[in-house]
């Protein structure tokens, strides 16, 4: 996967993504969606700040460093936990990869974000 995780979750900002429909609901999670989808909308932004020394080696894509990586990832799962499932389901969907575990967390963000503007046109 050599596209970036910030890019596409970028990008969602403009186009839709579709649900991960298999995803098993089983507890609650500890923060509300709103919360969690604002906690991941900050990552992003962090992420997006923050600067790095410069690579031993040139970089050719725009792919996220494992450092900043890091940084998304409780973020990120607290957002799929916020869509209703738990942290052990995440853990035994994904294997515990962090390239699967922010796709995912892009897409409920994408998902939100949909929902979001769809309500807020049919209130216009």
């Amino acid at each position: 996967m050599k596209k970036s995780i910030l890019l596409v979750s970028f990008s969602l900002l403009t186009f839709l993504s579709c649900a991960n429909e298999s995803s098993a609901t089983t507890t609650m999670p500890d923060v509300s969606k709103p919360e969690a989808v604002q906690k991941f909308n900050l990552a992003i932004k962090k992420v997006a700040m923050e600067k790095e020394p410069a690579p031993s080696t040139p970089r050719t894509s725009a792919e996220l460093s494992d450092y900043k990586k890091e940084m998304l990832l409780p973020a990120a799962k607290d957002l799929i936990a916020s869509s209703g499932v738990s942290y052990s389901e995440i853990e035994r969907q994904t294997g515990g990869d962090r390239e699967k575990i922010l796709k995912w967390a892009v897409e409920v963000y994408g998902d939100y974000n949909k929902q979001t503007n769809k309500n807020y046109k049919s209130e216009n």
